[in-house]
């Protein structure tokens, strides 16, 4: 049997937010699990990345992740306190005592230290706390500072480097890996166990479902092979938003392709978390071989001609199609039947240049940090492919107790 290990720092909410479920799973599955205590600001400097990312985002990522976090808490039954954007290093001391620690000994003391950071929202730099914690457990407070500590947490954290760890929680089962607590139906289902389901209770009321898309992202594309079920399942109603995605990464000031800016094992991970998004969602996906693609002309083109978003999106995102060319969108429009000369008279006309134009200026006020972007009755902004479940939430009427009446913001 393959191990199942979890690599976690206390700093990170995420890990807090996954791991009671990630050791059920384990206990349900018969997996022992074995906990890796890492340090994320080591993690952080060897990928050459700053020790606060978010520093850098753009003030609607830092919404957008910030709302996602707590919604994602709610769901799990719970409720962060204190800075969700702690220093990074904060932590160390913490994760020296758990890295100090006997394995069999270690699951009560990152309890602890979780339940204290975030449910109490106490710093995790405090000595007193530490030694108070350690106490508790039956550990001598002196692993805290313990050169065989300290050597613990650097082994495992190079050791999760050299397999591919980039960022905490991260998942492995042998050489499988999966990052983040929201990936852990993946998790689930590699153990033979099932996703978490939750039964639907519907309000009876109809919704409108907007999609802010752009054919030049991946993400875009899985979310859009899956929102015209998921509206007609919700009785919805489907408005698509062509937007222009690098016009929207220049005026909120983010990398125009973020996926160059990540890490190398980040951006690994990433092919293989699209490509297994696919594959659960039973859809063909191919990464282009024409990234980055100039989508200008199919983006007015469905605007004009809904029908069309989908072929459209295949091309490029299952056929490896180039977008970029006129000649390429013609002959999507042609095998849809339809007349490239009349559809691109209406695609260039100028009120379909400003109809994307106020689709992505839309996008922007709303908080929207990168595509696709969904939005339930012009109030709760969800961003990802991968937050398709909260949105049918938010069909039935769930609203997170973080938006409350903030109308998207």
């Amino acid at each position: 049997m393959a191990q199942l290990e979890w690599f976690f720092d206390v700093i990170c909410p995420q890990a807090h937010i996954g791991i009671a479920r990630m050791e059920t799973l384990a206990r349900q599955t018969g997996h022992d699990l074995v906990l890796r205590p890492v340090s994320l600001a080591r993690l952080y400097e060897a990928q050459g990345l700053p020790l606060q990312p978010e520093a850098d985002w753009a003030a609607n990522k830092r919404l957008r992740l910030d709302r996602d976090l707590l919604r994602q808490a709610e769901l799990a039954g719970l409720r962060l306190r204190g800075d969700l954007r702690r220093p990074v290093r904060e932590s160390e001391a913490a994760q020296r005592l758990l890295a100090g620690t006997p394995p069999a000994q270690r699951s009560g003391p990152m309890h602890a230290l979780f339940n204290a950071a975030w449910e109490r929202g106490k710093p995790l730099d405090d000595a007193g706390l530490l030694r108070r914690i350690a106490e508790e457990h039956g550990l001598d407070p002196a692993l805290i500072d313990a050169d065989a500590s300290a050597s613990a947490l650097a082994a495992n954290t190079d050791e999760a480097l050299s397999r591919g760890v980039f960022g905490v929680p991260t998942t492995m089962l042998g050489d499988q890996l999966w990052w983040g607590a929201d990936r852990l139906d993946f998790v689930a289902r590699a153990l033979g166990g099932s996703a978490a389901t939750a039964p639907r209770q519907p309000d009876g009321h109809r919704r409108r479902l907007e999609v802010f898309h752009d054919f030049s992202s991946p993400f875009s594309y899985l979310a859009c092979t899956q929102v015209t079920q998921l509206a007609r399942e919700h009785d919805a109603e489907l408005v698509w938003r062509p937007m222009l995605l690098g016009a929207l990464f220049k005026s909120i000031g983010t990398p125009m392709m973020p996926i160059r800016a990540m890490s190398e094992n980040r951006q690994a991970w990433g092919l293989r978390d699209m490509q297994q998004w696919a594959a659960h969602r039973d859809v063909p996906f191919r990464f282009t071989s024409h990234f980055p693609l100039n989508t200008v002309l199919a983006l007015r083109v469905s605007a004009v001609e809904p029908d069309l978003i989908q072929p459209l999106y295949r091309a490029a995102w299952a056929e490896d199609r180039n977008l970029s060319e006129q000649e390429t969108v013609a002959a999507i429009v042609r095998e849809a039947g339809m007349d490239p000369e009349d559809v691109f008279a209406r695609a260039t006309a100028d009120e379909t240049k400003a109809l994307i134009k106020t689709n992505t200026q839309q996008a922007e006020a709303m908080g929207a940090c990168g595509a696709p972007t969904l939005v339930v009755d012009g109030r709760l902004v969800f961003w990802g492919q991968d937050r398709l479940d909260m949105v049918a939430r938010a069909l039935d009427g769930w609203v997170p107790a973080v938006d409350g009446d903030a109308h998207g913001r």
